[in-house]
């Protein structure tokens, strides 16, 4: 089970992170987690979450409290700080446990650590993208899904996805390109040509 994260991963920041970085991550946090934005059960869990993030800032925004946090970090972590990829497996696998229970302001929150500590984790991306998607934020879908495919361009399942994303945005061009990367990754997946059909079909009526 992932553990709870510490004020820096909170924030989505490292520990050597500046007291500017700090700001700037709370400033952004804070705007996309105003519970203003919110409204039902999804608006008490932005309040909880934006309680979190002021949490976190008061206590790395002020030198002498940062200073203790850390040395409480030390303490409780003797073996040594943790790897940035391992930690940003278990955040992955929080955000992606979270949106299936339907937390949706949760598992974003989650993601972004993440994406923090491992921006260059295909399967994050991948991940992400797909959440970003489904909860109607399909460009930046679609920037995590390219992302996805340029860090593994031999998964066949992120090009398909990405052509999905694409197809669904519109953009049958960039959709035909993806999928036709996919047929050439997945050469016996039906899903794969049934896609390449959809989009030959639409491309003909746009003629």
């Amino acid at each position: 089970m992932a553990r709870e994260p510490n004020f820096y991963e909170v924030l989505g920041v490292g520990r050597e992170a500046t007291d500017g970085e700090i700001r700037a991550a709370f400033r952004r946090l804070a705007r996309e987690l105003h519970p203003d934005r919110f409204q039902g059960p999804e608006k008490q869990r932005a309040e909880e979450r934006f309680q979190r993030i002021t949490q976190a800032f008061n206590v790395l925004s002020n030198p002498e409290t940062r200073a203790r946090y850390d040395r409480s970090l030390e303490t409780a972590t003797p073996r040594g700080p943790l790897d940035p990829k391992d930690v940003a497996k278990a955040l992955l696998a929080k955000a992606v446990s979270l949106f299936k229970q339907g937390d949706v302001v949760q598992a974003h929150d989650y993601f972004q650590q993440a994406e923090a500590h491992d921006a260059d984790n295909a399967k994050i991306q991948h991940q992400f993208g797909l959440f970003l998607a489904q909860t109607g934020k399909l460009d930046q879908a679609l920037r995590k899904l390219e992302k996805a495919c340029s860090l593994e361009p031999l998964n066949g399942t992120y090009f398909l996805d990405c052509a999905r994303l694409f197809l669904r945005a519109g953009m049958v061009l960039r959709a035909s390109r993806f999928a036709e990367q996919a047929a050439q990754l997945l050469p016996d997946e039906p899903t794969v040509q049934a896609l390449l059909a959809e989009i030959k079909m639409m491309r003909g009526q746009k003629v």
